[in-house]
């Protein structure tokens, strides 16, 4: 074979002949190639010829510019003058060629200067007429800005899938036949499936076949240009339960393509059993599992429709615990709600049927007796209940005897809605405890506007706590040598539209409202004011009392708060003094008699008011931490002329006297009856005699006036 020449400036095939090469093999090749050569030259895609050692022996300009020199600068020199060949693959598809073989490959190339193209390569091995190799033809089609587009579509499909997978909703496609073509992870979860498992199936082939069916249904109306209105759909996960999603699905329409679905659901399982949940309490009584007043209200309209329509009686009763407040109060709430429990149990359990059970509030159940024919009969049906709810209850490790007052209203010929029938009942209850508890009441018109008052003065007792419409007047207490001793401050009311009213026409109906404790500490807070007030003016130090009500002496915060007030006002010991009845004391005696060795330790001034009237024992009167009795004014009224309530009265300050307590009379309105208690040894005089209760400015007047 002859030597070859080196190639001229490779450029068209006008201007430059191949190099001659040895053996007339390469030179009758060469002259294959000849006339395609300016073809070959003005290629896209590299073209070039290497012999058996790797020289090239021909490049085209797609070539040259690729490597960045001039074609001329190349032939006759191998890749290692361009190409990172230890990082290239280049001189592995070159040997493949010449063992004879077709390449065929994408392969990345780096080149000398740094930059990294990747090439489709074919590579044919050029043969002599024995067909042995003589070099390869190659030709490399630069790939590199479409591998850029292909990687960065990856990319952004992978991004893509990734934001789908971790979005909190299932994103899927469907075809117009129902069949999968999409889905993220959510629904794969869903599922349990691969998305090769699941693509290509429907939703018949996931879930039973009655709700596939409304989810095909769903499906078919998106698909036929209506129904993208969002809606909730029931899918059968692969646990097996069930699942609830609020979805919207569009049907999808590409270019070229047929229409299909794409959906969004969110699952609002967790939401739904929230709001069965909401729902569920709002209409029932957490502590019994009862109705509540809401759904009571509703059933009634039901009923009383029903009943009107069959030409029947229905009649509504309210059953009220009696004193619930005090076992509240003394034992504590959470025996309370045992109880409220038991009586809600017991109700449960009764002969009587009941047609709607309800707790309408804290002690207050409502029932309706359905198909009532009678008056009388109602009445036996309310006492037979009564008298079930009466029996004893075990808790606090003994028996707890219970009584219950009743209200029934009556519905007659419809003329009355829910509503105003429970209301009926509700005050037909409330007269009931009104006429002394333990029994019950049915509604009457003249009931109805004892109750309306009764509501007009709750609503105005309401609005006035927080208000200025309070004030104490205040009665003095008088010495034996017309000295004032101090004052007692009495709560008066001043209600718009009425005027000035007395504590017996509200306070039984604050202690019912729970609203006595807040004013009970006005009482004291102001009384408290008042003594620093006269201390500061000049008047010495004034002892006033306020009247404690039965909350407020169960309170075990009473004495703290107490405390407080006085270290505010600079109060000493005996200034304040607190009254209570014996009923009262007597209720709880064990926890009355710890409050009052607090107060009384703390420096307050202690006094039995009404003494005589209530339910006494002198067992307990010995045990009491108190300074004063205060005698009721049905003793004194007619002290005067009855040696018997002389001779009384006498005795029971005697007794006070051997006790070292003194002794208060209440009611004084003559000289006589003033004298006769001083005989009998009376300590102090309170009375109209001296004075009827009046506001703090004249109050400050009577002190300043000689008596």
């Amino acid at each position: 074979m002859e030597k070859p020449r080196d190639a001229g400036a490779p450029g068209t095939a006008s201007d430059r002949e191949p190099d001659e090469v040895d053996g007339a093999g390469v030179a009758v090749g060469i002259e294959q190639l000849r006339n395609l050569w300016t073809l070959v030259d003005t290629l896209e895609a590299c073209f070039y010829v290497k012999d058996v050692d790797g020289r090239y022996r021909f490049v085209n300009q797609s070539l040259a510019a690729a490597f960045g020199v001039p074609a001329e600068q190349i032939v006759g020199r191998t890749d290692d003058a361009f190409i990172d060949t230890a990082r290239s693959v280049v001189l592995d598809t070159d040997r493949t060629a010449m063992r004879g073989e077709k390449v065929d490959i994408d392969e990345q190339v780096y080149l000398r200067n740094g930059e990294c193209r990747s090439f489709r390569t074919v590579k044919l091995p050029l043969f002599d007429s024995d067909r042995r190799v003589l070099g390869l033809c190659g030709i490399s089609t630069d790939i590199t800005a479409q591998r850029r587009a292909v990687e960065q579509l990856v990319e952004r499909n992978a991004l893509l899938d990734t934001i789908l997978a971790n979005v909190d909703a299932a994103i899927y496609l469907k075809d117009a036949q129902g069949r999968y073509l999409y889905a993220n992870q959510p629904v794969l979860d869903l599922y349990g499936r691969k998305l090769e498992d699941l693509i290509g199936r429907t939703d018949r082939d996931l879930m039973p076949a009655d709700l596939a069916a409304r989810v095909t249904e769903y499906d078919n109306a998106v698909l036929a240009g209506g129904g993208e209105e969002v809606r909730e759909e029931t899918i059968v996960g692969a646990d097996g339960c069930k699942h609830h999603f609020r979805s919207r699905k569009i049907p999808l329409r590409l270019p070229g393509q047929p229409t299909c679905l794409i959906g969004f659901s969110t699952e609002i399982t967790e939401l739904r059993r929230l709001r069965i949940r909401l729902e569920h309490e709002r209409i029932t009584d957490s502590l019994t599992g009862l109705a509540n007043r809401t759904m009571f209200e509703s059933t009634l309209e039901e009923q009383l429709l029903m009943a009107t329509l069959g030409g029947t009686w229905l009649a509504v009763v309210i059953i009220d615990l009696d004193q619930f407040r005090f076992i509240n109060n003394n034992y504590g709430q959470g025996i309370g709600d045992q109880v409220i429990q038991l009586v809600s149990q017991r109700l449960q359990q009764c002969d009587v049927a009941l047609g709607n059970l309800a707790r309408l509030s804290g002690d207050e159940f409502a029932f309706t007796l359905p198909g009532t024919v009678s008056v009388e009969q109602v009445a036996q049906q309310v006492e037979q209940i009564r008298a079930h709810l009466g029996q004893p209850y075990g808790v606090l490790h003994q028996p707890l005897h219970l009584s219950f007052s009743a209200g029934i209203s009556l519905s007659l010929g419809g003329r009355c809605n829910a509503a105003e029938l429970l209301g009926r009942a509700e005050a037909a209850m409330y007269s009931a405890k009104d006429s002394g508890r333990d029994q019950y009441r049915f509604y009457s018109p003249e009931l109805g506007g004892a109750v309306a008052r009764r509501v007009e003065l709750e609503r105005d007792l309401r609005a006035a706590m927080g208000s200025d419409e309070f004030a104490l007047h205040y009665q003095p207490k008088m010495r034996r040598d017309g000295s004032v001793a101090g004052f007692e401050a009495l709560i008066r009311w001043n209600r718009p539209g009425v005027g000035l009213v007395g504590p017996d026409n509200f306070i039984p109906l604050a202690e019912q409202l729970g609203l006595l404790l807040q004013l009970g500490r006005w009482v004291i807070e102001q009384a408290c004011r008042q003594i620093a007030d006269w201390r500061n003016a000049g008047l010495g130090t004034i002892p006033v009392s306020v009247n404690l009500s039965t909350s407020q002496l169960t309170s075990a915060a009473l004495p703290d708060f107490v405390f407080d007030l006085m270290r505010a006002h600079g109060i000493g010991h005996g200034c304040l003094e607190m009254e209570l009845t014996e009923s009262m004391m007597m209720a709880d005696p064990d926890l009355a008699i710890a409050i009052l060795h607090r107060l009384r330790g703390g420096g307050v001034s202690l006094s039995i008011d009404d003494f005589g009237t209530g339910f006494s024992s002198m067992a307990y009167l010995r045990q009491l931490p108190v300074h004063y009795l205060k005698l009721d004014r049905s003793f004194v009224k007619n002290i005067a002329h009855d040696e018997k309530d002389a001779d009384l009265c006498a005795g029971i300050m005697a007794l006070a006297h051997k006790l070292d307590m003194h002794v208060v009379a209440e009611g004084v309105e003559t000289r006589a009856q003033h004298q006769t208690l001083a005989e009998c040894d009376c300590d102090l005089f309170q009375g109209f005699l001296f004075s009827r209760p009046m506001q703090a400015r004249a109050a400050t007047e009577f002190l300043r006036q000689p008596h």
